[in-house]
Parts: C-alpha cells; sequence; structure tokens
C-alpha cells in the first residue's frame, strides 16, 4: 500500500527508535525539573504530539484571521500529471513522490501566480492565505489538497481561471490531471476547519488504521512535509521563543502577529553576533563570552562569516560538425583535422538495432577469414548471443585471438569491408 513495505516500515522504525534513544539521553535541568531534549523536539515522527498541538494552534489561528478579513474558504485537489504516474514490470513508480511532490509545488507556485491573485494580493495588501496537504494515492503517487481564502467577490473568477489553466491542452499536452474545487463554509461544529483538519489527521500514525499507519510511512520514507501554510502570521521560530509570555491570551499566535506586525516585537541581534569581554581570575586572561549568535560559523572579533556571493556563468560551445563520408552502412569515415585525412570509424555493435546488428553479422560471417579481424567477429558474434539472435554460448574473446596469434589487433576496431562502389553512394560530403 502507498508504494511502502514491510522491509520499508522495519527501517524507518528502527531509524526512529535509535534518534529517541538518543534525545532521551540528553537532559537538562531546570532547577528541581529534568527535562530531555526531546522534550523540546517538535518532530512530526519523533514528538508527533507537540507537533500537532502547535499545527493545530497554527490552523485555527490563520483560519480565524482570515475570518476576521471576511475572506471565504474555498477547497481545491490537484493530482500529478499522467506521466508521474508511470510504473515499470514490477508496478515500481519511475518517478520518485519526492520529485512529484516538489512538481505539483512548482505547479501550484505557478497557477497562484496568476494576475488574478496579483489583484487580490493587492487589494488585500498582503500574500495569498492557504494550507497545502499532500497525500498519496495507493499507488504512492502523492497528489495536493490546498484551501484557499479568497474574497467573496472572487471566488466564481478564480473557479473559472483555475478550470480554464489545468485544462489547457497547449499546457500540459496530454498529461491530464484530475481538478477538483469546492466551497466550504464556517459553522460551529467545525465547517472548514473540519474538512482540512481530515487530511492532516490522515498523516499521523494511527495503530488502530492500517491505510493511515502506511500512510505515515509514506511521508517519511519520501521525505515530503505533512503540512505546509502561507506565511500569513509570525514566524514559528520566533513564536515558539515568545508564547510563553503570552499563554494567558485566548489566542496567543494571533496576539504574538499582531505585535510584530506593529513593531512591538523586535529580533534583537539578527545579522550578527552579541558578545561581551569576561575577566577570568583563575587564569588571569580576558575571555569573549558569546550570548547570541546567528549561527556557529564565527571569525575574529565575534563577527558572522560572511559568504562571498558569486555568479555562475555558462558559455555554450558550438562544436564544429564531423564531416563523415559513408562507403555503406557498416563502412564510412570521418575527417581527422590533425591528421588531415579521413580514419574509419569503428563499428560498436551495442549501438546497432538488431536488424543492423544481424546484416552486419551475416556480412562479416561471409567475410574472407584471412582479412577479417577475429576479435571483432566475436564481439559481434557475443552480441547476437546476448540478444538472443543466436542460440549459442558466449564465447571468451581470448580465444579468437588464440585462433590467429599472428594478428595484433583490438576488439575497438575492425579492418576496412572490401571496398566497393555502390550504384548510389549517400555521403555528408564528397568522398575523396
Amino acid at each position: 500500500m502507498y508504494g511502502i513495505t514491510r522491509q520499508d516500515i522495519q527501517i524507518i522504525d528502527t531509524k526512529i527508535e535509535l534518534q529517541k534513544k538518543y534525545l532521551l539521553s540528553r537532559h537538562f535541568d531546570f532547577g528541581d525539573n529534568t527535562k530531555s531534549a526531546l522534550d523540546f523536539t517538535y518532530s512530526a515522527n519523533l514528538n508527533p504530539k507537540k507537533y500537532f498541538a502547535e499545527m493545530n494552534n497554527r490552523i485555527n489561528s490563520i483560519f480565524q484571521y482570515a475570518k476576521d478579513l471576511n475572506l471565504k474558504p474555498v477547497f481545491i485537489t490537484l493530482t500529478a500529471p499522467s506521466k508521474y504516474h508511470k510504473t515499470n514490470r514490477k508496478k515500481e513508480l519511475l518517478i520518485n513522490p519526492n520529485e512529484t511532490a516538489k512538481e505539483l509545488t512548482q505547479i501550484w507556485n505557478k497557477f497562484t501566480s496568476l494576475q488574478i491573485f496579483r489583484r487580490i494580493k493587492k487589494e488585500l495588501g498582503h500574500g495569498l492565505i492557504y494550507f497545502r496537504v499532500y497525500e498519496p494515492h495507493k499507488s504512492g503517487v502523492p497528489h495536493l489538497h490546498a484551501m484557499l481564502f479568497l474574497p467573496a467577490g472572487y471566488i466564481l473568477s478564480v473557479k473559472k481561471k483555475y478550470k480554464e489553466y489545468f485544462t489547457n491542452k497547449d499546457r500540459w499536452g496530454n498529461n491530464k490531471k484530475s481538478i477538483d474545487f469546492k466551497y466550504t463554509f464556517y459553522n460551529s461544529a467545525g465547517g472548514a476547519i473540519a474538512y482540512i483538519m481530515k487530511y492532516v489527521t490522515k498523516t499521523f500514525k494511527n495503530e488502530n488504521d492500517e491505510s493511515t499507519q502506511y500512510a505515515s510511512y509514506w511521508y517519511i520514507k519520501h521525505n515530503i512535509r505533512r503540512f505546509l501554510c502561507s506565511r500569513t502570521l509570525a514566524p514559528v521560530t520566533i513564536y515558539r521563543k515568545v508564547r510563553h509570555f503570552f499563554k494567558k491570551s485566548e489566542n496567543d499566535y494571533l496576539r504574538v502577529s499582531e505585535l510584530i506586525k506593529n513593531n512591538q516585537i523586535h529580533r534583537l541581534f539578527e545579522d550578527t553576533t552579541y558578545s561581551y569581554m569576561f575577566y577570568n581570575h583563575e587564569t588571569g586572561e580576558v575571555e569573549n563570552v558569546t550570548v547570541w549568535q546567528k549561527n556557529s560559523d564565527l571569525i575574529l572579533n565575534s563577527r558572522i562569516k560572511t559568504k562571498d556571493t558569486f555568479t555562475l556563468k555558462y558559455t555554450k560551445k558550438d562544436k564544429k560538425k564531423l564531416l563523415i563520408a559513408f562507403v555503406s552502412d557498416f563502412e564510412k569515415y570521418a575527417f581527422n583535422e590533425t591528421l588531415e585525412k579521413f580514419i574509419l570509424m569503428p563499428v560498436l555493435p551495442s549501438l546497432l538495432s538488431n536488424y543492423q546488428l544481424q546484416r552486419y553479422y551475416t556480412i562479416l560471417d561471409n567475410q574472407d577469414i584471412k582479412t577479417l579481424d577475429l576479435v571483432h567477429f566475436g564481439l559481434v558474434k557475443n552480441e547476437m548471443i546476448k540478444r538472443e539472435l543466436l542460440r549459442e554460448e558466449i564465447i571468451n574473446l581470448n580465444e579468437y585471438v588464440e585462433a590467429n596469434p599472428l594478428t595484433n589487433r583490438r576488439a575497438v576496431a575492425h579492418v576496412p569491408l572490401q571496398f566497393c562502389i555502390a550504384e548510389e553512394i549517400g555521403y555528408d560530403v564528397p568522398f575523396i
């Protein structure tokens, strides 16, 4: 189910267990309380309860924010183009689901960059508000569920543009997609929130539901994010650091976002490292103590290491077209500018089609053995055997060398066939 095997489950469970064991072995003391590193982890795989609680808070906060702006929720579904559903003989997907999810993201970004969305952004004064959830088909191919919040007057226009965009044959060709566009609503029973949460909860492991359990492993195996949303409210990194001071607020996430918007909460030392000088009485030396740092890459004077920016420029080199003269299908000469003459081009059996290979083998088989490169003949014959065009056993090429010890030829070249002029010679340039 979802392309997940029992072996995948065993490998993922072992990996998660080792990660949990490591985090539980790291402790922090806060007076009488001791916490492990796992208690501070927001990973959906390692600490799903904490991750789900925070995500649920974000969803409810964004819903409330959109509702206060009198925006209406619209639910859409988008499947990947048909080429991403192709499988091999073992029913394995030819394209990794992670690549498919990235392609769906690109499709979504292009769609939400249309002119109608730019008008909405200009009218509202901020970016588009939305949620996105990836969900696997039974085959393991992801499809996208999204909920975006629009002014009521734009819903029908967006629906029309949505249908036109994703059914345009000039844009998508034969890569058909399944699309869906629904209206939803706010109410006391949950409404739009319940609608999106139905898909979000499917991404978490559920021991009582085999389908949901396999789906949770699908997200881990292919490194696909469970839930994404627009950057409407405060960044999560800031909210996690300050929410303790707003735990009594009815909606702390909205409160923090409002204060940041009004410049009442600032990120200090965002782009620098803050430190002070400390005199160590034991060593008698002055030490530099870091209070805040953007990252761990420090240079002298406790400043952040900056990376020089550079631009890569690619200049396409025009290759000079090779001059080739054809004598026959298997005898052609290429002009060598260094030697200033035409050189016989070797015939590579592995690059020939079955029909060409059979013809070439027949020509060599009827040729005088005195003029034949036996090693090359053996190479051609073995290729015939590999393709099951001959029912013989593959012969070691050394046996061909031993059969004709006087030859000093190699398998990468062959003696020209007997020179003959056809009634009409096909060539790229006049043959000299």
